[in-house]
């Protein structure tokens, strides 16, 4: 009898996780490079572990649900915790998601071992970035038209203490006929500037070329400008150039990657590619190994 009990409990917890169709997912990234003045080395690039269900509910929305460990391997690695709703209203995102204009690929910048304007160059600071975020894109008007707004909130959130900052973003991408155009914004409360984002893409057969520029106007100013050229070779292969630029109050730094990348099989993948930069012992070369399932 105590284990009839036992069994109907436990159903009772199990039985509504298959409503959800539940997947796991993840990636690993590793990289060996020889650098100028550093010799040869390699290191750790990336490990990510994704939990994700989903859910078609009764009134014709889709619920989904991430959870995500980033950084596996390191002591400080960090996670996700993401809600999606999609409906005839849209796609609402909740949770640690990314600001609006950050929900833009880069379109200019196909180098994959640093270069390009930083995806779109407005992330991966703690100011930029809100702890918690609501974005929204709205229904499509127009085929091919994609909006995007969001708010977030920055800071400790500690109780009685008014150290909360919020982060607006608007970011609108539109896509017709191999063309690709971009351009967003970030709004960040306690600052006087706006970084900006503006790219585009064509593709025509197995050739891509595309732009990607940015601009910081704060205290330093920093502006971004990258031109890319993708040229699939078939079965997987690919070989791709770009030029970067970065201005950091009027102080240049110029940049060139060429590399070759080649899809093995499955989630393998690997690259190689060589950086040449006007920065003195920047020069590389790197090997990547990627595996995603």
């Amino acid at each position: 009898m105590k284990k009839i009990i036992a069994l109907a409990v436990a159903g009772a917890f199990v039985a509504p996780v298959y409503a959800a169709d539940v997947t796991l997912s993840g990636d690993l990234e590793f990289r060996y490079v020889s650098e100028d003045g550093e010799g040869m080395y390699n290191t750790y690039d990336d490990g990510d572990i994704t939990v994700t269900a989903t859910e078609e509910l009764a009134n014709g929305m889709t619920v989904t649900a991430k959870i995500s460990a980033e950084d596996v391997q390191t002591s400080s690695g960090a996670g996700d915790v993401e809600l999606h709703v999609s409906g005839q209203f849209g796609k609402l995102m909740m949770g640690e998601v990314d600001a609006a204009v950050n929900q833009i690929d880069e379109l200019g910048s196909p180098a994959k071992f640093g270069g390009g304007s930083g995806n779109p160059g407005l992330d991966d600071t703690a100011a930029e970035n809100a702890t918690n975020t609501v974005s929204w894109t709205l229904p499509a008007m127009v085929d091919g038209l994609s909006v995007t707004v969001s708010n977030g909130t920055t800071g400790a959130g500690t109780d009685g203490v008014e150290d909360e900052r919020t982060t607006n973003s608007v970011a609108v991408t539109y896509s017709v006929a191999g063309l690709t155009v971009a351009a967003g914004t970030l709004d960040r409360e306690q600052e006087t500037y706006d970084p900006s984002y503006v790219g585009f893409s064509y593709a025509s057969g197995p050739l891509t070329i595309g732009m990607d520029s940015t601009s910081e106007d704060g205290v330093v100013t920093t502006d971004t400008q990258s031109i890319g050229v993708t040229y699939a070779l078939g079965n997987g292969a690919s070989v791709y150039a770009e030029t970067s630029e970065t201005d950091v109050s009027g102080a240049t730094t110029e940049e060139t990657f060429v590399g070759l990348s080649y899809a093995v099989g499955g989630g393998l993948s690997v690259a190689v590619e060589s950086k040449n930069s006007d920065t003195t012992g920047a020069d590389s070369t790197t090997l990547g190994v990627f595996y995603s399932f």
